[in-house]
């Protein structure tokens, strides 16, 4: 059965279910609501919702069908007015899970799916977080069946490399990568780089109202799994300082794209955030924003610390713009990395998938006090361990001594130039004279 692509909108007192449902005959219609649960069934489509609140099916209940749509629309009454229906936009909470497996903390609940579902990717229990990947680290198995085939993608393999050593090689090879070169061109010519600096984002003048989900991503989100979470406290903060980590990747190659996008950006996503590249973890805001500064200073076509200062504004205008906000751009990136060239749809599965699922269902206060911890946040250069500051003292001392040598051979031409003309005078002083004395 065909889950059909679905929106809900509500009054104080009423709640509006529109199907599209294309191609189907009314006779096959079944449509139904039992307090909070309601049942769409249309051959060839099946729709279960369970809803925030309850919903009354009286006479005051009415459906309508428009056959040049093909779209269904049924509103009832709540059973208790004025109720507001929380996150209707977040549509794959709505749907029933056939059956959760697990409680255990520190995991996830999955469903059963026929075999044609399975995903190539089924994290449960994750206790150990120490060789963990991918989102919240809950992946330990697996990873085998997929290393060798998405060699260009990561940079470890997460069963022999555990997330402290991780970070330390991580760090030495940054660091052996940084070209002072190619960072002290862009520090001074930084012309084209201006242009993108003084472009204006998508998302600058949204506000959290505006922001809608367009049909391209209800049909995205209908199709997710309604996973549930059980995460620990440190799960949580590998959760969300990745996530803040994979943006500031998204915002660098979407300004640097003017915002279009590119056939190398499922590339500069991957490179840049180490989430991906490094399967990597950060417990606060800073280790992950350092992080993500210093990896865009190292790899991609623009190395300039003012351009990431504008990333870092372009991260904090979109958090700040609410979940539904980050949800687009993490479908946004989910589209991006399936079209990579090196197989970077592997972290579909292994991250986006969920973290769009688990944005619908956190504890938006907990994710509340990132958000105030990011706006207060800043990097500075001395942060970041690449001695910019040396290399740029370096470089102005360097063109310093360069203009002194300049001026002093200017000046030695000049006294050289002076004594010829001297004598030059003198010698036709000496003329004069002699031609005077003959006379």
């Amino acid at each position: 059965m065909i889950t059909p692509r679905f929106r809900l909108e509500q009054s104080e007192n009423t709640c509006t279910i529109k199907i599209r449902a294309p191609y189907t005959h009314l006779r096959d219609l079944d449509a139904t609501v039992e307090e909070n649960a309601f049942l769409f069934v249309c051959r060839p489509y099946y729709l279960r919702l369970t809803l925030p609140g309850d919903l009354i099916e009286n006479e005051n209940a009415h459906s309508s069908f428009d056959s040049d749509t093909g779209e269904f629309t049924f509103t009832y009454e709540k059973a208790k007015p004025g109720e507001e229906f929380k996150n209707l936009d977040f549509i794959t909470t709505l749907l029933t899970p056939k059956i959760e497996v697990t409680e255990a903390e520190g995991s996830r609940k999955i469903e059963i799916l026929t075999a044609e579902d399975q995903p190539e990717f089924v994290n449960l229990e994750s206790k150990d977080l120490t060789h963990g990947f991918g989102f919240s680290m809950l992946g330990h198995h697996n990873f085998g069946a997929i290393s060798a085939e998405f060699s260009e993608v990561f940079e470890i393999d997460p069963r022999e490399v555990n997330l402290e050593e991780r970070r330390k090689l991580r760090l030495q090879y940054e660091q052996g990568k940084f070209d002072s070169c190619h960072y002290l061109a862009d520090l001074h010519d930084d012309e084209e780089i201006r242009e993108l600096i003084n472009l204006s984002a998508p998302w600058d003048k949204l506000t959290p109202e505006n922001v809608v989900f367009s049909e391209k991503e209800l049909d995205f989100l209908k199709e997710l799994s309604n996973l549930d979470y059980n995460l620990t406290e440190l799960q949580k903060k590998y959760c969300y300082n990745g996530l803040l980590d994979i943006l500031f990747a998204y915002c660098y190659d979407r300004r640097s794209t003017y915002f279009e996008g590119t056939s190398e950006s499922s590339w500069t996503i991957t490179k840049l955030a180490a989430t991906f590249s490094w399967l990597d973890g950060f417990t606060e805001p800073q280790q992950a924003l350092i992080c993500a500064f210093r990896r865009c200073l190292i790899y991609p076509l623009y190395r300039n610390f003012e351009f990431n200062q504008v990333i870092l504004k372009d991260l904090k205008n979109i958090v700040q713009l609410g979940c539904k906000n980050i949800i687009k751009c993490f479908i946004d990136i989910y589209y991006t990395l399936l079209t990579g060239e090196m197989g970077t749809y592997v972290l579909n599965n292994l991250f986006i998938k969920d973290y769009i699922t688990y944005i619908m269902k956190w504890d938006n206060s907990e994710w509340d006090n990132i958000v105030e911890k990011v706006k207060e946040l800043e990097i500075k250069k001395e942060d970041l361990g690449l001695n910019l500051g040396e290399i740029e003292r370096g470089y102005s001392l360097g063109k310093h001594l360069e203009k002194l040598t300049i001026e002093k051979s200017d000046s030695d031409d000049s006294s050289v130039d002076s004594e010829s003309d001297s004598d030059s005078t003198y010698s036709d002083d000496d003329t004069d004279s002699e031609d005077s004395s003959t006379k």
